[in-house]
């Protein structure tokens, strides 16, 4: 029988304090009579910076909590970290964009609830409501520009495909519930570990699942909707589609691993295997698609997609050093992605457009934008000695060490793949003249301080990592 003393709220401090933050603004939204919209935004960072603050004074509380709905490990504390910090900067570049309309930040801080929960969840029926927290927000903000027909078409797709992932993730765990009985992870993991579980449902449940969860993650052959959602969602928006959600189904399947790491085999298949086919897919198919993108945003959204695939090259080896390089990947791909997106957000507001077009000899008339979105590009293709390179070469040690020589091998190519549509984006910002009629971009003091918030870890964690992999390594220890 469950008592009172179950509920357990001190590791809950976190989201309590966001909950109650939360609430204090949208009165605040409610109340502010055509004021400016930013003081919302600015109300959300502040709030993130103190549930920060109290995440790490909380600290690791190893044990379940909420009446064993959630719990406090490393992994938990490292989610909520991230995700606090992602939205923050995610924020920060919707500033940009969004100087009267407070419901953006409300619904990115609602958002955020989610992903906390996500991070921490230790039963499915959590685990669920949380990524519909997560996602209807999400929503919302795909087509929250009422006049644009591509954002209200983003916002179609993005619910439909949603709906239905949802609807095939929720069948899947249903499966596994009905066979272990139970709808704690941890439960259902030691039934299906122990009784050395080999019924083919079993499996057929683990792909069910893994396709709800690849939606999330924009998992070939479950990413339709991502080029179209990025490109039709406000940029800003689009920046933090590209992390913070994306995160959030990763965090998903941290929590899911143990179950799917049961022994179970069919046909000569097992979970191992259909994550190294689905990381192997993801990421051709994601540098393929992106070889022949004209509009920045849909090359950026291919390019997630093959981001993924590498991610899922963790989780296909299964090691502990694995899902060490995977969050180690997470924290730098957080960094170089919404700085690439910042870029490409001050091109579009200001040139008037995200092509590649518009950036054209970007290197000649705004020189330090230009440089820095080459740095993320370079980044993003793992090239030393910046920090997508380590992230990258972590997780290829992984594999190697695991033996799994054909998918390291398939990684590398597709590295190679994607250096060549990320040159091509440098090549006609510092080859080609600008048109005549092409005009710098302003660096103002916030476009200057955000520059230097995405390429400062940029560089950094290329030369001095161990400060960051220490910390993912007691996470996930």
């Amino acid at each position: 029988m469950i008592s009172f003393n179950d509920l357990n709220l001190t590791a809950f401090i976190p989201e309590i304090t966001l909950v109650a933050g939360l609430l204090l603004l949208v009165i605040r939204e409610l109340m502010r009579k055509g004021a400016s919209g930013q003081a919302i935004g600015h109300g959300g960072m502040v709030l993130l910076l103190g549930v920060i603050v109290l995440t790490l004074k909380v600290g690791i509380r190893p044990g379940n909590y909420l009446f064993g709905a959630l719990t406090g490990d490393g992994v938990a504390v490292f989610f909520k970290i991230f995700f606090a910090v992602a939205v923050f900067l995610a924020i920060a570049i919707t500033l940009f964009t969004y100087k009267r309309q407070g419901e953006p930040y409300l619904l990115l801080l609602a958002s955020t609830l989610g992903m906390f929960l996500l991070g921490g969840s230790a039963d499915i029926v959590t685990l669920i409501v949380a990524l519909e927290l997560v996602s209807i927000p999400c929503y919302v903000l795909a087509g929250y520009k009422h006049d644009d027909s591509r954002s209200a078409e983003a916002a179609i797709k993005y619910v439909l495909y949603g709906a239905v992932s949802s609807g095939v993730m929720i069948y899947g765990m249903s499966l596994l519930y009905g066979l272990s009985g139970a709808t704690s992870i941890s439960d259902m993991a030691v039934f299906f570990k122990t009784a050395d579980f080999s019924q083919p449902v079993f499996l057929v449940a683990v792909a069910l699942t893994l396709a709800g969860l690849g939606y999330k993650i924009a998992m070939v052959p479950f990413h339709f909707w991502c080029p179209d959602v990025y490109e039709g969602s406000p940029t800003a928006i689009t920046a933090f589609f590209s992390v913070a959600p994306k995160a959030a189904g990763f965090a998903a399947l941290f929590r899911m691993m143990d179950v799917f790491a049961a022994p179970a085999q069919f046909m000569g298949m097992d979970a191992r295997f259909l994550f190294s086919l689905a990381a192997a897919v993801t990421m051709t198919f994601g540098n393929l698609g992106a070889l022949h993108q004209v509009n920045l945003k849909r090359l950026l959204a291919y390019s997630s997609i093959a981001h993924a695939g590498y991610m899922l090259m963790g989780f296909a080896a299964g090691t502990r050093d694995a899902y060490q390089a995977v969050l180690f990947y997470l924290v730098v791909y957080l960094f170089m992605n919404l700085g690439a997106f910042l870029v490409v957000d001050a091109a579009g507001r200001i040139l008037g457009g995200e092509t590649t077009k518009e950036i054209k000899g970007l290197g000649k008339t705004s020189p330090a934008l230009a440089l820095a979105l080459a740095v993320f590009l370079f980044s993003l293709v793992g090239l030393p000695p910046l920090a997508g390179f380590i992230g990258k070469f972590y997780l290829f040690k992984a594999l190697v060490v695991e033996n799994m020589w054909a998918l390291a091998l398939i990684g590398v190519a597709n590295s190679v793949i994607g250096l060549v549509y990320y040159v091509r984006i440098v090549r006609d910002m510092f080859i080609y003249e600008p048109d005549a009629a092409a005009k710098p971009i302003p660096m103002t003091l916030g476009l200057s301080t955000m520059t230097v918030v995405f390429v400062a870890p940029t560089l950094i964690l290329g030369i001095w990592w161990g400060l960051l992999a220490d910390w993912v390594k007691t996470a996930v220890g």
